[in-house]
């Protein structure tokens, strides 16, 4: 399990220890009796770990030092960011900006938390629309703040202009504006500086000879899903995300900010990204998704939404609920995603009936041209099934368009389904003709199964220059074709596919195709327990040259599905 590997492993030279192994079972809720080692220690790890606030409730802590500081600097700052929260709203009100909040005091409002006992964070994360950005970055410099990142450096204080450093290029947040223009008097914390200091060393903290004088930044993220190395994007806009914003009423104060059910599946999203994408051990998000799900359970119709929106946040998601359950512990009740399978791993099928399967081939492709289908045609050949295959491409200079080579699959489903009522009709798209397959599949009635090799979900159509030309994979197309390849593209209607779906791809195809692959899996088994995904890691783009295998992962899928019945020689 990558996420299991990911944050359990030796990470920067930093051994996975027993106190880590403790504060998991804290995170899951059921923190051992026994502490494992002394409390300066345990405490300092969980302050590393963010997850300091675990500790609160517990009497071999209740009188700690470490957590009365803690607990003193929670709740000033708390105050002061529910304070600057509702400065920074009625002027982005005025200014028209839609903002809502995340994390932080707007996660303490939907749990209610009491002010001592919210995990200490000096960042307010506020989400606005892309577009929105500018605008928001003026008016929060008009309310004295600047940009930056390491607010420490005493230049703010003397109110340089200039930024220590730009975060423009960061993922899906514009960076830190910090108040440093005024300098926020806080009183109550000039007595704690020895003691902020020695429990709380990592915090963003603006010190001046005069005492505590800043504990707050804002973030403003117009984007919280994520971008690849190689630039593959898997966005969740922040403008979508504050259409269904609430207001919670918390301490005297009105927060906007996401329900209950998004805050949790976004928490359960970042939370794997960090551990098993980025290479962060991280264990505040997996603490706070545990809390809201027990406080506030979890609504399948919501996340459902969610998933049919953003199809890559399934199996993030789930494997992220299965880590908290098998990982640390914790009861969360019964399972709204189900894990995505193997290929290996379908449930049991109902009784066998006959078959039909309509390939349809990618770029460039003739029937025929493909070793696995022809494996698989043989694999078949003692059951009731029927293979027939159809090249819409193959013709480059003049191909098919997408939407003409999805009504010629309909067509072929209808006239088997009008000749041979009770037939099963699946349609299996190689590369390009999994675009055709997947859109044929959103029409209604869908297919009975599919199966996508090597699928594109996005395909791309580029200008090739001010003569309006355009290519695809090289070859030049109308503009016409581009257009509908465009417009049949399934995109994010990849949750409304109804039928089972076998997700084939080889480890050797490129990045862009290996995330639809897994984009396309995780939307499919977050929904029917029957879909598969299996990868084959010497195979290429169209698994020509893994014909035996991707030809029997086809046909055992399709006997477990109870579609067809196998002689138990022809299993591979």
């Amino acid at each position: 399990m990558r996420l299991k590997e990911a944050l359990l492993r030796d990470w920067r030279r930093e051994s996975f220890d027993e106190i880590d192994s403790y504060l998991l079972r804290a995170v899951g809720g059921r923190r051992p009796e026994t502490v494992p080692a002394p409390l300066d220690a345990v405490y300092d790890r969980a302050e590393r770990r963010r997850v300091a606030h675990l500790l609160h409730g517990d009497q071999d802590f209740d009188r700690f030092e470490g957590l009365e500081a803690a607990r003193c600097f929670a709740a000033v700052t708390a105050a002061h960011q529910l304070a600057a929260w509702q400065e920074i709203t009625a002027a982005f009100d005025a200014a028209g900006i839609a903002v809502a909040g995340n994390k932080g005091p707007f996660l303490g409002a939907l749990l209610d938390r009491p002010a001592g006992r919210m995990p200490v964070t000096t960042d307010l994360d506020l989400l606005v629309a892309e577009e929105q950005v500018a605008a928001a970055v003026a008016v929060l410099e008009s309310l004295g703040y600047i940009r930056g990142l390491n607010i420490q450096d005493h230049a703010f204080v003397r109110m340089s202009s200039r930024s220590v450093r730009e975060l423009e290029q960061e993922q899906g947040s514009f960076g830190q504006l910090a108040p440093m223009c005024r300098l926020l008097k806080l009183p109550e914390l000039d007595d704690m500086q020895p003691g902020i200091e020695r429990w709380l060393p990592d915090r963003k903290i603006v010190w001046t000879s005069a005492g505590i004088r800043s504990v707050l930044s804002v973030d403003l993220h117009f984007d919280l899903g994520h971008r690849s190395a190689s630039g593959v994007a898997y966005p969740i806009p922040a403008a979508e995300l504050l259409r269904d914003a609430v207001t919670v009423r918390h301490r005297g104060a009105e927060l906007r900010t996401l329900d209950a059910d998004t805050m949790t599946w976004l928490l359960c999203y970042r939370a794997y990204l960090d551990t098993a994408v980025f290479g962060e051990r991280r264990f505040k998000p997996f603490a706070d998704a545990a809390e809201l799900i027990r406080a506030r359970g979890r609504a399948g119709a919501a996340w459902d939404t969610a998933t049919d929106r953003y199809p890559h946040i399934a199996g993030p998601v789930a494997r992220t609920l299965r880590f908290l359950t098998d990982e640390c512990g914790a009861d969360l009740g019964a399972p709204v995603l189900a894990p995505v399978p193997d290929a290996d791993e379908a449930p049991a099928p109902p009784a066998p009936r006959s078959a039909h399967i309509v390939v349809c081939h990618g770029w460039g492709s003739r029937e025929r041209s493909a070793p696995w289908v022809a494996e698989l045609r043989s694999q078949l050949a003692a059951a009731d099934v029927t293979v027939e295959e159809c090249a819409p491409f193959r013709d480059v200079a003049d191909p098919l368009t997408v939407g003409a080579a999805v009504a010629e699959l309909r067509e072929r489903a209808h006239a088997v389904r009008t000749r041979s009522p009770g037939t099963a009709v699946g349609f299996v798209g190689v590369s390009l003709g999994s675009t055709v397959a997947l859109a044929a599949a959103l029409a209604d009635p869908s297919p009975d199964f599919l199966v996508a090799v090597s699928p594109v979900v996005d395909p791309v159509a580029e200008s090739t220059g001010d003569d309006g030309g355009w290519s695809f994979l090289g070859s030049a197309v109308s503009p016409a074709f581009a257009e509908d390849l465009t417009a049949c593209s399934p995109g994010r209607r990849l949750g409304r596919v109804g039928c089972p779906v076998l997700v084939l791809h080889g480890g050797q195809d490129n990045e862009r195709r290996t995330h639809d692959a897994h984009l396309l899996a995780a939307g499919a088994a977050a929904r029917d327990g029957r879909s598969a995904r299996q990868e084959f890691p010497a195979g290429n783009h169209t698994l020509d040259n893994a014909p035996v295998g991707a030809a029997a992962a086809v046909s055992t899928w399709l006997d477990r599905l109870g579609l067809v019945a196998l002689r138990s020689g022809n299993r591979s």
